[in-house]
């Protein structure tokens, strides 16, 4: 490592930024996106797509389904977070139609397992995953009389609130080790009434890589 960066004071060794052998161990996320749709979906399957083929946006991951050697990833929490753009519904629709509704419908009856190579953890309830960040959009009502016979507009945003689903020991994917999520709802698809909303399921942690 000294020849690879030399000239350069010893005591600066412990910070190079290019290494032919060594690791460096940063704070990173693993993260990937799927759509729910209304009335339809009971599975989706996280993890399995990659920058290929989706843009950097619905997910980080550079191998569909494992990361590339010699990377490793501890996980500490899971985060669920949920894209969706606050609604404006008007009257009777105000409820059915608001993203809060649909935030209830999607967690109280979903689950989320994980597998990391052969061994599975979980299932976990969905309304345990909080988004651990996010757009903080309050709840806005406001009188339309002059458009809507007295008629109440709201404007709805929501996502899981509290502390974040820590795993504790936490888990270690290893370089070329298969992994996956399972996110289900097994009573069946759940009827939305703000449209088909974007998942991202996120791994919070710590990942190992090649220092370059």
């Amino acid at each position: 490592m000294a020849a690879l960066n030399d000239p350069i004071p010893a005591q600066w060794n412990d910070y190079v930024t290019q290494s032919p052998v060594a690791l460096e161990v940063v704070q990173d996320v693993i993260y990937d996106t799927l759509t729910y749709t209304s009335a339809s979906t009971t599975e989706l399957i996280f993890f399995a797509e990659s920058i290929a083929t989706v843009t950097r946006d619905v997910t980080n991951m550079t191998v569909a389904g494992m990361l590339p050697n010699p990377e490793s990833f501890l996980i500490q929490a899971p985060r669920l977070y949920i894209k969706w753009l606050p609604t404006n519904t008007l009257g009777a629709t105000e409820l059915t139609g608001s993203v809060i509704s649909d935030l209830a419908l999607l967690v109280n009856t979903g689950i989320v397992t994980f597998v990391f190579g052969t061994k599975r953890y979980g299932p976990i309830p969905l309304w345990m995953l909080s988004a651990g960040g996010g757009p903080d959009v309050r709840l806005a009502v406001s009188d339309t009389s002059t458009a809507g016979a007295n008629q109440n507009r709201m404007i709805s945003y929501a996502q899981l609130g509290g502390p974040l689903f820590a795993f504790f020991p936490h888990l270690m994917l290893s370089p070329l080790q298969a992994f996956s999520a399972s996110m289900t709802w097994p009573a069946g698809a759940v009827t939305l009434g703000a449209g088909n909303p974007k998942i991202s399921l996120v791994f919070e942690g710590q990942r190992a890589r090649a220092i370059q």
